[in-house]
């Protein structure tokens, strides 16, 4: 499987998995292109802004192991591993949806041990 199917969420517009230093192994769109940009959405953290897709996200909090942003009817769901992260851009009204997505690809790499 490539990396990009692990960031292909159906409820986000963009999508990627990356290295924890922002190196993008895979992507949906192209939102998450700058390396440097990515690696503050690595290490996201509650009260903090990050950028991707265009927009400027404002980090706003926790939910089911995920960080959640919000840039106005867009947000950002960011999921770190222990080798990677994950993150996906999408509509705010599917936040619920993106977030179980994220989840469930995250499930399934850490128990490949990433």
């Amino acid at each position: 499987m490539s990396w990009t199917a692990y960031c292909n969420f159906p409820s986000a517009s963009a999508g990627v998995i990356m290295g924890k230093d922002g190196t993008a192994w895979g992507q949906k769109g192209n939102g998450f292109s700058d390396k440097g940009d990515n690696a503050k959405v690595a290490k996201a953290a509650t009260g903090g802004f990050v950028k991707a897709a265009g927009s400027k996200f404002m980090l706003v909090n926790q939910a089911e192991g995920c960080t959640f942003g919000v840039s106005g009817d867009n947000c950002i769901v960011i999921r770190a591993l222990n080798k990677c992260a994950l993150a996906g851009v999408g509509p705010k009204g599917k936040q619920g949806a993106l977030i179980n997505e994220v989840n469930q690809f995250a499930a399934a790499l850490q128990k490949g041990g990433y």
